[in-house]
């Protein structure tokens, strides 16, 4: 069904972790950065600095020839528009892009999404039309479609722990993507006693948070191909989970 995928989120200027993607994207045919690439909450660098140490960051995977997309998170859009500059970056899918890719001989639609918790006005109107432009592309074309929503849908065990999106879950019910990849919500996948999962399902839908668990010298991460699933977290047993 899909390439190989590494799906990482959540990295918050940790530039170990991005060492880390760097070092492991050999092995991918597509690599999805699912936001919140930045850290508001820091002294260490200003927002400014961090913006274009990611993108030198971003350059330096994409010159590595693996197709690349990056989701945007609430702390990226803190100072929205930094997203997609630079040369070397064009061929980059940034948040809006919805539509059916070729990668390594296999098709899918990847759709991408701005944020949703900063721009609370705009962000429904907008992740409509990146699902919409994805539902008219698989309907079109067949292919598996893989979407990437920083934050998860309220309610649900990817979410457990805190407030989420209250709009997502309509939205895949109606379009019924087959993998929806979320993040944001730290802890919801170890928040066992609160029914907190790392994957979940809305109809024929599997959705994912990998979950972010600090001070690890890798990132919880996501590993995909095929219609399997795989969940990496440091300290915790591998977790699996089939598609449809």
């Amino acid at each position: 069904m899909f390439p190989r995928i590494l799906a990482v989120s959540d990295l918050h200027a940790n530039w170990e972790w991005f060492a880390w993607v760097n070092r492991h994207a050999h092995r991918f045919d597509l690599v999805c950065l699912g936001g919140d690439l930045c850290e508001i909450f820091t002294e260490r660098a200003t927002l400014k600095d961090q913006h274009q140490s990611i993108l030198h960051r971003l350059f330096r995977l994409a010159a590595t020839g693996r197709s690349l997309a990056v989701a945007e998170g609430n702390h990226d859009a803190a100072r929205p528009g930094w997203l997609g500059q630079g040369p070397g970056l064009e061929k980059v899918m940034w948040p809006g892009f919805s539509e059916e890719i070729c990668i390594a001989g296999q098709t899918l639609v990847l759709s991408v999404c701005h944020d949703t918790v900063v721009d609370g006005v705009n962000a429904p109107g907008r992740v409509a039309a990146v699902f919409e432009a994805g539902a008219t592309a698989r309907d079109r074309t067949g292919s598996p479609w893989l979407v990437l929503h920083h934050e998860p849908p309220e309610g649900t065990p990817i979410c457990a722990g805190a407030d989420g999106n209250r709009l997502l879950s309509g939205l895949v019910a109606r379009h019924r993507p087959d993998l929806v990849i979320c993040a944001h919500i730290h802890e919801a996948p170890f928040e066992e006693y609160l029914g907190g999962h790392w994957h979940y399902r809305i109809g024929h839908t599997l959705l994912v948070n990998a979950g972010q668990w600090p001070k690890r010298r890798w990132p919880c991460h996501l590993e995909i191909e095929g219609d399997i699933v795989t969940w990496r977290a440091p300290g915790h047993p591998r977790g699996a989970v089939r598609l449809g």
